[in-house]
Formats: structure tokens, sequence, C-alpha cells
């Protein structure tokens, strides 16, 4: 175990080491910790480059949350605590590898393609339905040498994709069995409507079954972003509980404190509007140096599109509980574990924050280089207010409510028909 005595500063540094450093493990364990955590966050861009890097990454993810979490000793209870614990640990590394990869579970029909939500663009012909942007082309697929990166793919056997969610769309239709193996994908290639034959052939196989099953919950998954995050993250959750249980560390350590609960929600209202401070106050240089660069258009483009794709999936109703769970997994992982492992590592706990921080802003390259800046900037925020109250649930309702009244203003723009009303403005 890390002395902590030595460690102890004054003031909040202090009480935050008196809190957060109880029964830290040592450097090494730490280091294995953060590894895994760290590969679970992030390793799904390994899990899309290649089955085989993902079948790798799945094993050694698996082999070292069982050697950390050791479910099988006393300290996870009797018979039923031990099983229980087996299970989740299993579940929270394999579930998500099986949902983006459903090979693993048997051969599963598809066409070979990394796509994404496109859109149509000046000069497209009109009266098209839904768009999806060709990333990248598989070798040795059904799409290799028929379909280039930059296709916009608008229709599948001479249907249009859905406008709702046309990647999805695609997905569920690729791999399901009534497609006809000989059909044609109709593709937008420099403007210009163009009608591909392809082969897809069929799968014949066993366990074709299971793996088309598990093919069906990833395009659920892709249909339900949110709800499918907010599975993920629960899932890491209990594997960050489970770790905790096998470092001999209490819930406190972490943030996780039942006394004064009615206090910290009242605190998240302010927590709140200090999240939206932040956001606004980083966002004023970060647009100059946009638009000086000449990005700014491309970013928010990609930002909006990124957030689109989530804010027009559910109601409002449905969007709140996955949020809220979300945004646990969220400061659970990056604030009340990553951080104070990292204050043990360099030492510092404002190194230990701006280190974790960009971490977090990196998990969100997704929406934008732009935005990994600003979302850093609300994670040095975050961690301050859980290292000053010492409590992990005011910064989650504070961030659940960001989440949700930013998706909340994304949606209301998308529907206005703002943003189009702006591109037809914008000079060409």
């Amino acid at each position: 175990m890390v002395d902590t005595g030595s460690m102890a500063g004054t003031g909040w540094r202090a009480r935050a080491d008196e809190v957060f450093l109880v029964s830290m493990p040592g450097r090494g364990r730490i280091l294995l910790e953060m590894a895994l955590l760290l590969a679970l966050v992030f390793g799904e861009t390994v899990l899309m480059l290649s089955p085989i890097l993902a079948g790798l990454l799945l094993a050694a993810e698996l082999g070292l949350a069982l050697a950390l979490v050791r479910p099988w000793t006393s300290v996870h209870g009797g018979i039923l605590g031990r099983a229980l614990a087996t299970v989740l640990v299993v579940l929270a590394v394999v579930a998500p590898a099986m949902v983006e990869h459903p090979e693993f579970a048997g051969p599963s029909r598809r066409l070979g393609i990394g796509i994404a939500n496109g859109a149509l663009e000046p000069g497209d012909p009109p009266g098209l339905g839904g768009v999806v942007q060709v990333q990248t082309v598989a070798p040795h697929t059904p799409a290799d040498g028929v379909l280039r990166p930059d296709d916009r793919i608008v229709a599948l056997a001479g249907t249009p994709l859905d406008r709702g969610d046309a990647s999805a769309d695609l997905t569920r239709r690729t791999h399901g069995d009534e497609l006809p193996e000989d059909t044609t994908v109709t593709v937008l290639r420099d403007h210009a409507v163009q009608d591909l034959h392809v082969h897809i052939p069929r799968v014949h196989d066993p366990r074709h079954g299971v793996g088309q099953r598990i093919g069906a919950l990833r395009d659920l998954s892709s249909r339900h972003l949110v709800i499918a995050a907010a599975a993920r993250g629960a899932l890491i959750i209990a594997l960050l509980l489970l770790l905790l249980r096998a470092d001999g560390q209490p819930l406190a350590a972490v943030g996780i404190v039942r006394a004064g609960a009615a206090r910290e929600l009242l605190a998240a209202s302010w927590m709140a509007l200090g999240t939206f401070g932040v956001q606004i106050v980083v966002a004023i240089p970060i647009g100059i140096i946009g638009i000086l660069s000449g990005v700014m258009q491309h970013e928010a483009t990609q930002r909006t599109q990124a957030l689109g794709a989530i804010a027009g999936q559910a109601s409002i109703g449905e969007f709140i509980v996955p949020l809220l769970v979300a945004a646990a997994f969220e400061e659970l992982a990056f604030r009340g574990f990553l951080v104070p492992r990292m204050r043990v590592l360099l030492g510092s706990w404002v190194w230990a924050v701006l280190a974790v921080s960009v971490l977090f802003g990196l998990g969100h390259f997704y929406e934008g280089a732009l935005a990994v800046v600003q979302t850093a900037f609300l994670g040095i925020y975050f961690s301050a207010m859980l290292l000053l109250r010492r409590r992990l649930l005011g910064p989650t309702v504070a961030h659940a409510a960001f989440n949700t009244v930013m998706l909340l203003v994304v949606r209301f723009v998308l529907q206005s028909g703002v943003v189009e009303q702006l591109k037809q403005m914008a000079p060409h």
C-alpha cells in the first residue's frame, strides 16, 4: 500500500488525501488498473479496426480484469457473491466487444465498410433519402473494389436509406438474410448518383444464428446510442466497484458517500450553472482560434452531426435515466477512480487533474478537435468540485443536467431547420 502520510499537504489537499488515498494500492497495481480502465474506454477504436487485434485486446483485457478483481476469492463473499463477481467481470469486458464484433460469436453477414452518418451537400441531386458516409473499405470483403472511401451511400437494392438513422438502417439491411446476395448499392460519387453491383453472400454456418442475434443487438445499440452507452457504463461501474473491493478501499475513496446527499443535490444546481459558465468562457477563445484557423465551420458541423445522431434517437423522457447513468460512469471512472490514482503516480493533485482531464477530452474526439479542449476544461471543473466537496453526487447530477440541456438544444436546432437555413445563407 502507498504511504499517504508522507503525501499530506495543507487545506483542501490534506482533506483530499485523507479521503481519496485511503487504502490506496501500490503503484504497480495502480498502473495495471489504469491500463485496464483506459483499454475498456478507448479500446473501441481497436475493436473497429481489426477482428484479430480486437481478439487479442479482448483476451488481454479479460485476463487482466480477472487477475485484478480475483472474483474467486473470499473478499467478494460466499459462492453466490463470487459467481456474481465473475459474471460481472466477464460481461463488462466481453459484452462491448461482442456487440462491436458479432463475428466473435459466429459468422455474420456484412458489406465490409466503416461508416458514419453523412449528409447531402450543395450540388447533390434532390429527393434523396438518408446518407451514409463510407470511411473505410475492408480488404477481401464484398465492398472491396466496389466502394471507395468518401462514397456516400443513399440506397440499397433500390430502396432509399432511412433519413432518421441511415447508418443503422444500412447495417440492419446488410446483416439481414432478406437482402438478395446479388444487389445494388446506390452511391453519390462526385455529386452524381451511381448504382454499383455488389455480391453479399449469405452465411451458412450453425453459429450464424448467435452472431446474427448479437448483430441485431449491435444494430439496436447504434439506434439508441445513449442507452447503449449507459448500459456499457453501468457494466464498467460494476467492474470498478469490484476493483475497489479487491483493493480494500471504501466507497468514500471514490466520492460515494451517503451522508449529506440532500445537500449535494441542492449544490448540483449551482454546479450545473458553473458548468455552463466554464463552457461559455472556454468557447470564446476556442471560437476565435477556430475562425482564424479556418476550421470552425468543419468543427461545428462535425459536432452538430455527432450530437444530432444522439439527440434525434429518443424522446426527452427516454434520455433522462441513460444520461444520468452515463454521467455517473464518467464521473466515477475519470474523477473518482483515475484522478486519485494519478495523484499517487504524479505526486500532485493539480498534475493529476490536468492529466486525467486531457484523457477525458480525448474521449470526446468524435465531436471534433476543438470539442476535445472544451471537454478537457469541463473535466478540470468537475475534478475541482469533487476534490473540494469530496463527494461524487453533485458533479454527477450537474454533469447529467449539462448533457441533457446540450442535447435538447441540439435537438431543437436540428428540428427547427436553423442549420439548413444557415447553410443556404453561407457563401459557396
